[in-house]
């Protein structure tokens, strides 16, 4: 998928609500390399470009929203509706992620940097931890009851949204089984801040063992 080398580069997941974000904050301000997979897939559809003219030329000018960007509401009715829609939606996104990202560890390279992390929310459930292209896989994990408490009063989603979301993602149990390494995200954001700091330098380890 990636051009370079997958000795180190790690990949960071967790369920809508989980605080893998925050956890990806707090390893890039601890001067890693952290690429966020969700923000390239929503600059496709969202920032003119080749993306949006090859959605719009496979899926109609009618499409295209007065910013010249995608109308997500009337695109979303399209491909949920159809799974041959869906996929070649996918097609056009995700070839241009992995474009983006394989720029993004190349400049990373190029600065002597040798760990990227991928902040990928769908790592497990696209199977990616199973194709080789992770050194080491990291999971937040969190109360159910506190991951949709966190997305109704942050987000301003309603319950069931949240629940919806979590019906389509792998279960925690999966998680810990496919995991190299969790952070629990149970006590606060202190706490949370010392578990992740703790799983870097754990993963930093094994990777200075592989070398």
């Amino acid at each position: 998928m990636y051009p370079a080398s997958p000795r180190f580069r790690v990949g960071l997941t967790g369920g809508i609500g989980s605080g893998k974000s925050t956890v990806a904050a707090l390893w890039r301000g601890a001067g890693m390399r952290v690429i966020d997979l969700d923000a390239h897939s929503r600059a496709v559809l969202d920032m003119p470009g080749d993306g949006v003219e090859e959605a719009i030329a496979r899926f109609g000018e009618e499409l295209r929203n007065p910013a010249g960007t995608i109308d997500r509401a009337a695109m979303a009715r399209i491909v949920f509706a159809d799974a041959a829609a869906r996929a070649d939606l996918e097609r056009i996104v995700l070839t241009r992620v992995d474009e983006a990202v394989a720029r993004e560890e190349a400049d990373a390279a190029a600065a002597g940097e040798r760990i990227f992390v991928h902040d990928s929310p769908l790592l497990l459930e696209k199977a990616q931890d199973a194709a080789g292209t992770y050194a080491a896989v990291v999971a937040v994990l969190a109360r159910r009851e506190d991951r949709i408490a966190r997305v109704t009063r942050d987000r301003g989603r309603d319950r069931a949204y949240v629940e919806s979301i979590m019906a389509v993602q792998v279960t925690d149990l999966e998680r810990i089984r496919r995991a190299d390494r969790l952070i629990l995200n149970t006590s606060g954001r202190t706490e949370l801040a010392d578990r992740a700091d703790r799983a870097l330098e754990a993963v930093r380890t094994l990777l200075d063992r592989r070398r």
